[in-house]
């Protein structure tokens, strides 16, 4: 017998994991590496795994996921989700739930939009990294497509689509089944600005919104920072 082939004990319990990562946020989280800590400074293009990952899940992680699986899997589902800073609620909201549902759901398209370019881009990179992984091959049976790889504009060989922006900036072009809005505001002294309270908001009626389409979810992630923010509009 082949020393590297599994025994039948290890492939059948194999297949029950993957089997419970398609069905189960919660477990997808679990079967694939997690991004830990931030990558700034990993090359956009590298192939290498996370400089860290995640490895276990918290209480309040179970409930984020949770949640985002619902309102996902809802007709016009909406979520908002307020935590402080430091609480993982944007490796969980804005990186794992997109890299779960673009693989389970060919022809998927997400939207992600952050107070800024940079940010986007860098959790563009770190869904990326996740859709690289070997496990998330195996399990969803495609990859990042050669085509269409930038941190904030890719594409999985199963036509999932990824577009992600500032939120001041504008996003067009693309019309989504999901929209993720991570942090629209960098902090409190923005949040207290009336100028770009008002300005954010409009960006999100105005450019964001319209991308969706009938019938697609929207979950905002952020930490509350004043109670005319966008999450209070």
């Amino acid at each position: 017998m082949n020393s590297s082939q599994p025994s039948p004990q290890a492939a059948a319990q194999e297949l029950l994991r993957r089997r419970r990562a398609r069905n189960s946020l919660v477990e997808f989280a679990r079967y694939i590496d997690v991004p830990g800590a931030p990558i700034e400074d990993q090359d956009e293009d590298s192939d290498k795994a996370p400089k860290s990952v995640e490895t276990s899940l918290a209480a309040h992680h179970v409930l984020t996921l949770d949640a985002c699986q619902r309102c996902i899997e809802a007709p016009y589902g909406r979520l908002m989700l307020f935590m402080p800073p430091g609480s993982a609620k944007s490796t969980y909201g804005s990186v794992v739930v997109p890299s779960w549902i673009m693989g389970l759901k060919p022809g998927y398209r997400m939207i992600g939009a952050s107070y800024g370019s940079d940010l986007s881009r860098k959790l563009g990179r770190r869904t990326r990294s996740i859709v690289k992984q070997a496990k998330y091959r195996a399990l969803f049976g495609t990859e990042l497509s050669a085509e269409s790889s930038a941190a904030d504009e890719w594409a999985l060989e199963n036509g999932s689509e990824y577009m992600s922006g500032g939120i001041l900036s504008g996003i067009t072009g693309n019309r989504a089944d999901l929209v993720v809005v991570d942090d629209p505001v960098k902090g409190r002294a923005e949040a207290e600005s009336d100028v770009i309270r008002k300005r954010t908001i409009e960006a999100f009626d105005d450019d964001i919104k319209t991308r969706l389409k009938p019938g697609g979810s929207i979950i905002m992630i952020q930490t509350r920072w004043h109670e005319e923010d966008l999450a209070g509009s």
